[in-house]
């Protein structure tokens, strides 16, 4: 039977037969359900103000595109459902980069299927490795690359672990490369040819120069603490990392498997499609002459030319706020699996409070009043990580969270 003919378009939705292409039946286990659209007609914030045309994928709920595209991530075991809807003008795909999954949900038109216009497709696999990945649109791929319609796909461990046997650090971070011609951007349909095009706008995670000295984008750290870069690249670009001999950089995994042994760093070089996980132990920034930075090359592949360099920032928090005394407050259990109870809240610590990931992000916030001797917080919702709970005068307490057994 032709693989393709057991592909249908029903009421506007692609559908593919379990029992025909390879998807494993029910377990009982709910999957993990991700819902994206596809659209042509999106704008990119530069770090001037300025703004260009993108074309890319979006959280259907949310109505809006974004570049890179969100990042999609399970549990390893997990069963997952990527549902696509495409209300553009053009077919797109999606091409799971570097997971296991079956040929027919691979994204590949050729082998696999398109998703035409108002039409909804659901991609299945099962998430059997921890690991980084990355996902993009394989119809005229380079040309919808350079629009923008990728994004990376993350798979965790519940024990926190970057795989069976491998570190726990105390955080992790993404990082996507990726880069673009604005003329190409301004102008897709005069694109061709694509080695001809010569990349001029560089990113990390989407950001360039200034927007990466935000909060928001900087790496917030505890001196001591390991953390685990995840880096991967969309860029036409290939990117050598310098890592300052400071941060103590080991690459642990490559294209989502681990390496046979841990690999010390001071340069990395990732060509487009690779993903690497890294390790570092950032020191104490009023310890070392080290500036906080992280030198970030963008080299033309044709003629190795370095075309620009942008730098991925760390912030030492003990060096920004002053740690709460136990005799001040107390978090406990801590670690949590969800519930944490920060005890002994005096008058000095009531008021506003703000609850923080390590990429300075706030993720809860709220009021200590007068009455209460105690606040207790809830985050079983929330990613397994280290977190600082601070109020308005900058004093803070770190909790960790981590996944139940």
């Amino acid at each position: 039977m032709n693989l393709l003919m057991t592909l249908q378009v029903v009421g506007g939705t692609l559908l593919g037969l379990y029992s025909v292409l390879g998807v494993s039946k029910a377990t009982g286990q709910e999957p993990v359900v991700h819902h994206l659209f596809a659209s042509m007609e999106g704008t990119l914030t530069t770090a001037g103000g300025g703004s260009i045309p993108i074309w890319g994928y979006g959280w259907e709920e949310d109505g809006e595109i974004s570049l890179p595209a969100p990042m999609l991530s399970c549990m390893e075991g997990d069963s997952v459902h990527v549902v696509m809807t495409n209300p553009s003008p053009e077919s797109h795909t999606i091409h799971l980069h570097g997971l296991d999954v079956s040929q027919a949900h691979d994204g590949v038109p050729s082998t696999s299927f398109y998703v035409p216009t108002d039409s909804t497709a659901i991609y299945k696999f099962r998430a059997d490795h921890s690991g980084t990945f990355l996902y993009h649109c394989h119809v005229t791929t380079t040309l919808h690359l350079t629009m923008g319609m990728y994004g990376m796909f993350v798979v965790n461990r519940p024990d926190g672990s970057l795989y069976e046997g491998g570190a726990i650090p105390d955080a992790i971070h993404p990082f996507l490369f990726s880069d673009l011609e604005v003329a190409t951007n301004l102008n897709p349909t005069g694109a061709f040819p694509f080695h001809d095009i010569r990349p001029n706008y560089f990113m990390i995670n989407g950001l360039m120069g200034s927007q990466l000295t935000t909060p928001e984008a900087v790496i917030h750290y505890s001196p001591g603490e390991t953390l685990a870069l995840r880096f991967a690249s969309m860029a036409y670009s290939r990117m050598n990392l310098l890592f300052p001999a400071e941060l103590n950089a080991t690459a642990v995994m490559s294209d989502g498997r681990p390496l046979p042994e841990a690999l010390p760093l001071d340069t990395l070089k990732i060509y487009p499609g690779e993903r690497f996980t890294v390790l570092i132990t950032p020191p104490s920034m009023d310890a070392t002459g080290w500036d906080g930075t992280l030198p970030c090359e963008f080299h033309m592949m044709a003629d190795d030319e370095l075309e620009y360099t942008d730098y991925i920032h760390f912030n030492d928090l003990t060096a920004g706020f002053e740690e709460m005394s136990a005799s001040s407050l107390v978090a406990f259990p801590n670690p949590t699996t969800g519930m944490v109870e920060l005890q002994r809240i005096v008058p000095s610590e009531r008021g506003p409070w703000q609850l923080l990931n390590t990429n300075g992000q706030v993720v809860q916030s709220g009021m200590a009043t007068a009455q209460a001797n105690a606040l207790v917080l809830d985050l079983s919702n929330l990613p397994a990580g280290t977190y600082f709970w601070r109020d308005e005068q900058g004093q803070q307490v770190k909790i960790l969270r981590i996944c139940a057994e």
